[in-house]
């Protein structure tokens, strides 16, 4: 044996409890345990030796006393360094197995090498390696509930031996076997013995304990004997392949093992993972669907507003609505009309002289808006001829008694389909032939005036007489700024005036009134229907403090082979993540589905995903699993190993 002991205990005391109510479990333990033993700790129920297995293992510490694992001092080793004792040097095989129930025997065993920088092959071929050496190759995609008593102890051996543990700690064995699978046990641990690994057994068995070279007597927490035992019984070798230890895995990799074993986990507890993601579902579908619904109505109302003229200027007489000016009434001429015409940024342009006028035709009148305009006024206003055309040349320059009229008009003096082409109507008295039948495009109005349209030089000519240019209205040619269109407007009226007596006005304000109303709609809605997502948040939080307490016992078998808080907590966030993620992916093709059933019940405007929404869901769903899944995952990490193997 080598000098310097692989274990060391000095006067080791445990307490549980404060005060009066404090028990003393351990009582000035003293032990020293060299490489290559094969140990037994024998003892009666309550003796104290499953509490000194425990702080041998790092999974509890003393409340007094020093202890030294590979000459590293455990009393004062943070839980990272504990952490990687147990993964590196130490193997547990516990009397009642531990094995996760919704993994396989081979993931099972590969549960150490989870939290080590051993590559996925290596490590699943080495749990098969020792899966098959114990005769269980056979069983390698069984799960626990499938296998037998015996098997699942081979697989708990297994595990302890897939980092390469020097310290091998049996913990009651033989005690859930029968003779003959006990008898198996025990020659495979005499196996592991004589390969080189240290054994400490501990059991209430002296026929155990009759097998090992050393037997540690313990007895109401004392040590009362410890002696060699030159009669010990040897198995046969089994020859188990010794490993190397291995380091701890980058962070890259921690995390992908990580959502490897977050899924695994999803998949073992379907209706729980379901049930955790149904508010994220619903929350993220309402968010994503209400942006869609408010984009679609958005676009449907631009591009209603578009048809109304959106690149257009109207300019006025005075110096705006509420400042009146009856000096500015002739500010307005048709010198205007013809230096702005000549202006390469404007399409099309008209003047405006307005009158209200009663039209009668055949014993039926109706109130109707009479504009005097040019043909400009039909393409700057997006006005389309269901029938008949616009006014030709000679019509503005003989002040041709022509009309144009609007279809409520039409309606109104001609029904049941009667073709008003060519037919007469009065306007004021003065009878004039129906030459055409135009419609603006977008919506209409409750209240909106009846209109129809003759030519402007007409108006004057035959109706109002020497009446002042109401205003001249513009469309702005395709790619030019309005904003710049309306500035060099100004300019030349300016220069042309020689003093500001007018204002302009655009469709573009309108637009952009509309269009920032529209997005504080969607944005109230995507906040209303955000609450959902803070709701489904919740449920995550929820769900997942349930999971850490139905999952304890995983908890404790993870911290028991390696596992650091740090990971557990890392496993834990990221389920969370995983669970709103998915949830989210779900939730948007939920809103996609919504929109395909909302596009077959109404046609008037359609939902319109973009992939802001849809990214910000996703991200939004992520950030959810985070920060609800923080304290679930930090009440995880924080469980100690051995209250956590004790929930079963």
């Amino acid at each position: 044996m080598a000098d310097s002991p692989l274990i060391e205990l000095e006067h080791i005391y445990r307490h549980f409890g404060t005060g009066n109510a404090a028990v003393t479990v351990l009582k000035d333990i003293s032990l020293r345990v060299h490489a290559g033993e094969m140990l037994a700790i024998i003892g009666a129920s309550g003796s104290g030796k499953s509490t000194l297995m425990n702080i041998l293992g790092c999974l509890d510490k003393p409340s007094e006393g020093s202890m030294r694992i590979m000459d590293v001092p455990t009393g004062v080793a943070s839980n990272e360094q504990l952490a990687q004792l147990r993964s590196q040097y130490i193997g547990f095989i516990f009397q009642r197995y531990h094995l996760m129930p919704y993994l396989t025997a081979m993931e099972n065993v590969a549960i150490p090498a989870l939290y080590t920088d051993m590559p996925a092959a290596e490590r699943e071929s080495r749990a098969t390696h020792l899966l098959t050496r114990l005769g269980l190759g056979s069983r390698l995609d069984y799960r626990p509930a499938q296998l037998s008593g015996g098997q699942q102890q081979r697989v708990s051996i297994a595990r302890a031996l897939m980092n390469g543990a020097q310290i091998i700690l049996a913990d009651e064995p033989t005690g859930a076997l029968d003779s003959s699978s006990g008898q198996e046990l025990m020659a495979i641990l005499h196996g592991l013995h004589q390969a080189g690994h240290t054994l400490i057994i501990v059991t209430h068995d002296r026929n155990i304990a009759c097998q090992c070279q050393r037997i540690v007597e313990i007895h109401d927490g004392a040590i009362v004997a410890d002696s060699e035992n030159p009669v010990a019984e040897q198995g046969q070798p089994q020859g188990l392949p010794a490993t190397t230890a291995t380091g701890r895995s980058p962070a890259w990799q921690g995390i992908k093992e990580a959502v490897r074993m977050a899924w695994r986990s999803l998949l073992g507890h379907r209706v729980r993972a379901f049930l955790s993601m149904l508010g994220i579902i619903i929350g993220i579908s309402s968010v994503v669907s209400s942006m869609a619904v408010g984009e679609g109505a958005r676009q449907s109302i631009l591009s209603q507003i578009s048809q109304l003229g959106t690149s257009t200027i109207e300019i006025q007489p005075g110096l705006g609505w509420d400042k009146p000016r009856p000096d500015f009434e002739r500010s307005l001429t048709l010198d205007d009309v013809e230096l702005l015409g000549r202006q390469p940024f404007i399409d099309s342009l008209s003047p405006v002289v307005s009158k209200t006028v009663i039209a009668i035709r055949g014993g039926r009148q109706v109130l109707v808006s009479l504009s005097g305009v040019s043909n400009g006024f039909f393409r700057v206003q997006g006005l389309n001829f269901a029938s008949g055309n616009h006014f030709t040349r000679r019509d503005l320059d003989d002040r041709e008694p022509v009309v144009i009229i609007d279809q409520s008009v039409r309606s109104t003096l001609f029904p049941g389909g009667e073709d008003p082409m060519g037919e007469i109507v009065q306007l004021s008295g003065v009878p004039y032939r129906v030459i055409g039948v135009a419609d603006r495009k977008g919506p209409k109005y409750i209240g909106e005036q009846l209109s129809s349209w003759i030519p402007y030089t007409s108006l004057m000519e035959r109706m109002s007489g020497d009446t002042p240019l109401q205003s001249i209205t513009l469309r702005i040619a395709d790619n030019f700024p309005i904003e710049d269109a309306q500035k060099d407007v100004e300019r030349l009226l300016d220069s042309a005036h020689g003093k500001r007596d007018f204002f302009t006005m655009t469709n573009d304000q309108m637009t952009k009134t509309i269009r920032k109303t529209s997005e504080s709609m969607t944005l109230l809605i995507t906040a209303i229907a955000g609450i959902s997502l803070l709701v489904g948040g919740v449920g995550v939080m929820n769900i997942m403090l349930v999971s850490v307490t139905e999952r304890t016992h995983e908890i404790g078998i993870r911290l028991s082979v390696g596992a650091r808080p740090a990971d557990i907590m890392r496993q834990f966030l990221i389920e969370a993540m995983v669970i709103c993620t998915l949830g989210g992916l779900i939730g948007i093709a939920g809103s996609g589905l919504a929109g395909l059933i909302f596009s077959q019940v109404t046609q008037e405007f359609t939902m319109i995903f973009t992939w802001p929404p849809i990214l910000l869901a996703c991200g939004f769903s992520a950030l959810i699993g985070l920060g609800f899944g923080f304290f679930p995952a930090r009440n995880a990490a924080r469980l100690h190993p051995t209250e956590a193997l004790a929930r079963e």
